[in-house]
Parts: structure tokens; sequence; C-alpha cells
């Protein structure tokens, strides 16, 4: 991927020109060594004339400063380097953000926060939308072409909330502007230190994948990180710094995994993470226990029940965790189609931690399957008074309206209004998609 040669007129230097480097073989598997305020207006009308396709506003919010390095140098680094990266604050590689939400939460202004307010803030309360918008203004006009850590920064914010208002493939379009970010561009002249945070290149990797469908060459994203990884784990000489290095190589053979359960390869996915659990790299327990509970979802969902139930044994084998392993075997019964057991199994577990939400949606499912529509009614409509809503629970409960009444729209909207009341997201996201509530 390269860099809009459009762009080369904003900076000194063309990002066109740049070439990238050659990518290397990997070994595998991944082992250790105004209505400006209204949160949903249509952002058309509330720019410029002369730009109708652009977000932005003289309206700035107050830059948030971008998180420090893991890495003992990169302080340093950052210090003694200047970067002109003003390619990033094209005003046309942001765009306009569709409206996806039911009506009371584009006209609930009592509630949602201006799009003014600092950033920081619009993250902690769940408006990843005007989040994303403010970061377009102020990579666009608030921060200076040479402040590379605030601007890169600035544009994993915008492209994390994109994707967290499920606007993914808007997310990989603008995820362009940063060009081929194994660029020699991008790494330090005298260290070779790539100046990208990592999680904002682990994002553009997912976005590679998820947003265009790309699979396969996401995959092999993740592998070239992960050769990086390695790399690193050599060269660091601290052991703070292998731990580091360590964690993300592990991080990116999970991701690996996920992939392959994206683009239907569960099986692949399955015995990719089975390398990972079994593997001769440096693990603790509370590691190895995730990934063989990674394994035995994978298996429920492939239908191999056998391969489940050996994971879910290996890892209470590691530790145990009386919700989660609970949990696990109850799905265990539902995979299998015993839905009574499956109730009882999450009934008993309701009962036990009454104020876990999924364990109570799980319950509800395994009613719904049994025949106690009106027990699953309940259920679902009391865990949306009580917990911050989540997508499967909005999908679940507006299925269940539709099944108990043909005034299932009004049901519906009853709800919408009512979660769009909320003052913020409770630890998720505030505004919830048309699609959630099937509408």
């Amino acid at each position: 991927m390269s860099l809009n040669p459009q762009r080369s007129n904003t900076h000194g230097r063309s990002p066109s020109g740049r070439v990238a480097l050659t990518r290397r073989m990997t070994r595998g598997p991944l082992d250790a060594d105004d209505a400006l305020d209204d949160p949903l207006h249509d952002a058309p009308t509330s720019t410029s004339t002369s730009t109708p396709s652009r977000v932005l506003s003289p309206t700035r919010s107050p830059i948030v400063s971008p998180p420090p390095e893991a890495s003992g140098t990169a302080n340093s680094i950052h210090e003694t380097l200047s970067l002109d990266v003003s390619f990033l604050q094209d005003p046309s590689a942001y765009h306009v953000l569709p409206i996806t939400a039911p009506a009371p939460f584009q006209h609930a202004t009592n509630t949602a926060p201006s799009v003014a307010a600092p950033i920081d803030s619009l993250l902690i309360s769940g408006h990843y939308r005007l989040a994303a918008i403010a970061a377009a203004r102020n990579i666009v006009s608030a921060a200076a072409p040479t402040d590379y850590p605030t601007l890169f920064h600035l544009v994993h914010i915008r492209l994390a909330c994109l994707c967290l208002i499920s606007e993914h493939a808007l997310a990989a379009q603008e995820a362009k502007v940063l060009g081929d970010l194994n660029s020699a561009f991008y790494r330090h002249p005298l260290t070779g230190v790539h100046l990208v945070p990592w999680d904002l290149r682990l994002l553009v990797v997912r976005l590679t994948a998820l947003g265009y469908g790309e699979w396969r060459k996401g995959i092999m994203g993740y592998y070239e990180l992960a050769r990086e990884c390695r790399e690193s784990i050599l060269r660091a000489g601290e052991d703070s710094e292998k731990v580091l290095w360590r964690r993300r190589l592990r991080d990116c053979g999970i991701r690996v995994a996920n992939t392959l359960v994206e683009m239907g390869d569960l099986d692949g996915a399955g015995r990719h993470l089975g390398t990972l659990s079994t593997g001769e790299g440096e693990s603790d327990a509370a590691e190895t226990r995730d990934v063989l509970v990674m394994e035995a979802m994978v298996w429920l969902r492939v239908g191999d029940l056998a391969s489940a139930r050996r994971c879910l044994a290996q890892a209470s084998d590691v530790g145990s965790d009386a919700l989660l392993d609970g949990a696990l075997a109850a799905l265990v019964q539902l995979a299998d189609s015993d839905y009574k057991a499956a109730a009882s199994s999450f009934r008993a577990l309701h009962d036990q931690f009454p104020d876990d939400a999924m364990v109570a949606q799980n319950l509800a499912v395994c009613l719904l399957y049994t025949g106690h529509i009106p027990d699953a009614k309940d259920l679902l409509s009391n865990l949306v008074d009580q917990s911050p809503p989540f997508h499967s629970l909005v999908f679940n409960l507006s299925t269940v309206f539709e099944l108990c009444t043909e005034r299932n729209r009004d049901k519906k909207g009853e709800i919408a209004e009512k979660l769009a009341r909320r003052k913020d997201g409770g630890g998720v996201g505030w505004e919830r998609s048309t699609l959630e509530f099937k509408l």
C-alpha cells in the first residue's frame, strides 16, 4: 500500500516516492523466540459550503496528549527527531459519518455532550461518534505538522472510534492516509525504531483484513509484526522489554486466529490456537489458560465437542475460575442441544452471580430455546435497566419482542428512548445502531 501521490504537495517529502521495505519470510507458528453541537447532526450542514464532504469546523476539542510508549527509548527518540507528517492533515482524507442510530439518539441533545468537549471525556462517556469527529478536526487544524506523536495519537482515536461505531469500511478507507507503514519513512534514521505507536499499527493491519476483506493480507501483516517482535526480543537489553515484546508476539498470534475466524476458517483457527497453548515459548499460567479457553470456544463453533471438552479440561488443570468454567460447561451443553440442562446450569450460575450480564443473557437464550419466552423477555428487559447495553442484548430483546407482539416496533422504540436518556455509555458505547434494534 502506498500513499496517495496527490498529497505530495502538502509536505517536503513525497510519501509516494518512498520505497517500502522488502517483506522477509516469517517462520511460524507465532511462538516466542449550534447544529454543530448536535451529536448526530448531518455533518455537511454544519460545515463550510466549499467543503461539503468534510466533518470539520472552526470549533476544536482540547488536544489530548499521546500516551507514553512502553519502550524506554521512545521519549528520547521523540525529543530528538522532527518528522513532517502534514499529509495526515489533508481534510479530504476524513469523511462525513453516516447516521445509523434510531431517532431518539439523534435528538438526545439534553444528555449528549458537545462535540467541543475534551476528547478524553467523550471517550470515557462512550460518545465515540463525537470523539471521532473531534479527533478529525484536531488532526486538520489544531496540531502542528511536525508534532507526529500527537497526530498519530489522534489518528488512532479517529480510526478506533470508527470501529467502535461499526464503521469498519470507512475506517479502512481513512487508514490509507498513513500509506505504507513498513516504509523507512516511519523509522528513526539512526536507531531504526518504528515511530508509529504499536497499537495503531495493529489496528491498521486489522482494518486491512476487516475493512476490505483482504484476510490473507491481514494475516501476513500480523506475521510481519511478529517478525519484528522476535527481532526486538533478541535486541532487548532489559528483562522488562523482553517481557513486553513476548507479550506482543503472543498477541499477534491470537490476532491471526481471530482473523481466521472472521474469514470462516474455524478449523484453521483452532489448530493455530493449539500451537500457541502448547508452544515452547515462555508464558504464564493465565496466558496459557486464556488461549485454551479461546481454542475451546472455536471448537464449540465448529461443533467438535470432544476437542472443546479436551481444551476445557486442560484449562482447568492450569487454573480455575468458577464463573468462566461454569459458563463454558453450560455452553457445551447448549452446543450439544441439551437446552434444559444448559438452562439449569445457567440458572445456577445466575443465582451465584446475579450481577453478571453474560450469564443472565445466556440464561435468557436458553429459556427462549425451551419455550419460556415471557421469562426470557422479563430477564432481558431487566438486564437493559440494570447493566450497560451491548449489541447482543439489544438484538436478542428485539427478537423476543418480535415473537411476543405485533407492536414490536413500538416496544423497540421504547427501549431506544430509554437508552438514549442515559448520560453516558456506562463503560460501553452510548449510541446504539438501528441494526441492533432490528428496525
